[in-house]
């Protein structure tokens, strides 16, 4: 991983990435609820503090990623931004969901579910659009909807990341299909959109990032015939 981003995990499943910026640094994500400490002493690594998270970008509502919104939006400097039709849902004015799950999902989603808390509700300073460039954080929104309506990727060009989300995820060493979708095929079509993304960097919600010439990895799956299926 580069030295100006790093990913912070803690127990439970959810991933956070921190990427600097100068004496600034954006999160995509939060992970579970109750990380605060843990980012903190990821920042506090840079040389930086809380005062120095500008931007929270939520690639979608599920907890593992939303669960620390709530906590980290009370830090002095911190926007939330979602995709619109996520918003609703972390501030709690909506209920999302229950995915369309696979006979080979269904265990494992019951195992992880019952394992994760609830995110509390949590403020949303910007609602963002499809393919919307993000002039404050130079990205771009790639929406990816089918995990759920509102999920995002995120594009930072000039950085040569690519933040994915759940839409896609590494697993033993190869790129498949996150799962646990609301629509497989919309679903299948988001991740189709990675095909034409030349990056350094690929972050996911979950699996271990891609660097290098890894990164083909990704466009070679999202160029298959089959969109390689979750949990096979």
């Amino acid at each position: 991983m580069r030295p100006d981003l790093r990913m912070v995990l803690d127990s439970g499943p959810g991933q956070a990435y921190l990427l600097r910026r100068g004496s600034g640094a954006v999160l995509v994500d939060t992970g579970i609820a109750g990380q605060g400490k843990v980012l903190t002493e990821a920042l506090r690594d840079w040389g930086l503090d809380r005062e120095s998270l500008t931007h929270v970008i939520l690639t979608h509502w599920h907890p593992d990623h939303a669960g620390s919104a709530a906590e980290l939006a009370e830090w002095p400097n911190a926007r939330i931004w979602a995709h619109r039709s996520d918003a609703p849902i972390i501030r709690g004015d909506g209920y999302g969901s229950i995915p369309a799950l696979s006979h080979a999902e269904e265990g494992l989603y019951a195992h992880i579910s019952g394992s994760i808390p609830d995110a509390p509700p949590s403020r949303v300073d910007r609602e963002l659009d499809d393919d919307e460039i993000l002039d404050a954080i130079d990205a771009r929104v790639l929406s990816t909807p089918g995990h759920t309506d509102g999920s995002i990727a995120l594009h930072f060009p000039n950085d040569s990341v690519l933040f994915t989300g759940d839409i896609a995820t590494e697993h033993q060493g190869q790129v498949i299909l996150g799962p646990f979708n609301l629509d497989r095929p919309q679903a299948g079509a988001s991740f189709r959109r990675f095909a034409d993304i030349d990056v350094n960097t690929v972050c996911f919600g979950h699996g271990q990032p891609l660097s290098g010439d890894d990164t083909a990895l990704l466009r070679i799956a999202a160029t298959a015939d089959e969109v390689p299926d979750p949990l096979g």
